[in-house]
């Protein structure tokens, strides 16, 4: 994964991936991946001693917004891509999970 001189082989990550990938994405992607990863560099260089685990940074009790009503999705809309409809109804097809 990472070759003789520390730079990640985007190459052998996107085979992982099964993705094919010309030259020009190879580059680019090599570039921005080597940006993500000096950046959890730098975030992980922050000293946090003394700072407590928390489970979420606004605390238990942070307000929430307000409810809006808004107009949901269409029937045809919400079933367009879905990848098994059972004929003309309205419904998602999902996999059984209880026996």
């Amino acid at each position: 994964m990472a070759d003789d001189r520390g730079d990640f082989n985007i190459a052998h990550v996107a085979g992982l991936a099964r993705l094919a990938l010309t030259p020009d994405q190879e580059a680019l992607f090599q570039k921005q991946l080597a940006e993500v990863l000096a950046w959890a560099a730098h975030v992980s260089a922050v000293p946090t001693d003394g700072v407590p685990p928390m489970a979420q940074a606004d605390g238990p009790h942070a307000p929430a917004r307000a409810d809006q009503v808004a107009p949901s999705l269409e029937v045809p809309a919400a079933l367009r891509n879905a990848p098994d409809t059972p004929g003309t109804a309205p419904l998602f097809r999902v996999p059984r999970v209880i026996g």
